[in-house]
């Protein structure tokens, strides 16, 4: 009988601890009776259970004998997955978003499979992507942002047109079996990316993306737009300076200042004479008010640029001048 949890924190473990391992036999623990229970317990909680797939059926018609025969199903091979109803939504600017939604089985063996390559993956995963991630939200990306904000510049904005429904399949798969080596569990993955959709009941091919409405196409997003966020840290973004860099960036005027205070602190310290106390409590004053209007540093920190990411939305910060944002711009561009 496998405990999903501790299986779960078990594979985050050896993911975080070895970050070349490719898995093996996880089809095993996706496809028993627990863990597809799982997956649909985590289902129904969600408002979403209750829309139907193109079967018409929603999670109230699932109960633990169709989650033991779906576990034999996928055991045996017998469990394809099937199209999705297409539907549409209205966005912000008053277009509209195409959803796919898939039948309650699927949405549940979707769960299952993400529920194994989440914990693996988001070892691999870095600060600066912010979709769709336990602990990650749009309020966290707009914290990274303010607090690079005082020294940026220019500012790149990024937003790829369409990401979810033109994501390569071959380069998707690809950035999958970079962690993933076990055949059934790639299928199954690769399976629901070619389902294709129903709309007004005439079935459509899907060469490429992932549906929007699918539960595992938030991860496989992340999984794909990852390889973004190396590009960007391997061009330096988001570095971190030491504190023996930033000390040595301090202008002569503030350091002066700094040990003129450290100086009077300890003199504080060492002299219990009321009258005295006083004078360098004024001195120390003043000292502060002095420091607070003396530029902390004479030369600009090294590091030129910040980058966030939510989902298929970025901003690159770029500490430099108008010719290295465009330069930065091109770049992300052709990569």
């Amino acid at each position: 009988m496998i405990n999903v949890a501790k299986e779960m924190e078990h594979l985050n473990k050896l993911a975080g601890n070895n970050q070349a391992k490719r898995f093996t036999d996880l089809w095993e623990s996706l496809t028993s009776e627990e863990w597809l229970a799982q997956a649909w317990e985590e289902i129904r909680r969600n408002i979403g259970s209750r829309t139907p797939g193109i079967d018409k059926e929603t999670a109230e018609d699932i109960d633990l004998t169709r989650i033991h025969h779906l576990s034999r199903k996928l055991h045996d091979g017998l469990s394809q997955p099937k199209s999705v109803r297409r539907v549409y939504i209205p966005k912000s600017n008053g277009k509209l978003r195409p959803l796919g939604i898939p039948t309650i089985e699927d949405r549940i063996v979707q769960q299952a499979t993400r529920m194994v390559l989440e914990p693996i993956f988001e070892t691999d995963f870095l600060p600066c992507s912010h979709g769709f991630r336990q602990g990650h939200s749009p309020h966290t990306a707009l914290r990274d942002v303010a607090r690079m904000s005082p020294r940026v510049s220019w500012v790149v904005e990024g937003d790829i047109v369409g990401c979810f429904d033109n994501i390569p399949h071959s380069e998707l798969l690809k950035a999958v079996t970079r962690r993933i080596a076990d055949e059934k569990v790639m299928s199954l993955v690769s399976a629901f990316l070619k389902t294709g959709y129903m709309e007004n009941w005439q079935f459509h091919k899907t060469y490429s993306g992932t549906p929007q409405g699918g539960i595992i196409s938030p991860l496989l997003c992340n999984i794909f737009l990852h390889q973004l966020d190396v590009y960007m840290d391997s061009l330096g973004a988001n570095e971190t300076q030491t504190r023996k860099e930033a000390n040595l960036r301090r202008s002569p005027a503030y350091r002066k200042i700094d040990n003129a205070i450290m100086n009077t602190r300890a003199k504080l310290r060492n002299n219990p004479e009321r009258q005295a106390r006083r004078e360098l409590l004024d001195k120390l004053q003043e000292l502060e008010k002095k420091m607070r209007q003396t530029p902390v540093y004479d030369a600009r920190h090294h590091t030129k640029l910040g980058y966030v990411r939510y989902a298929d939305d970025f901003v690159i910060l770029v500490n430099g001048t108008v010719e290295n944002a465009r330069d930065i711009k091109t770049k992300v561009e052709e990569h």
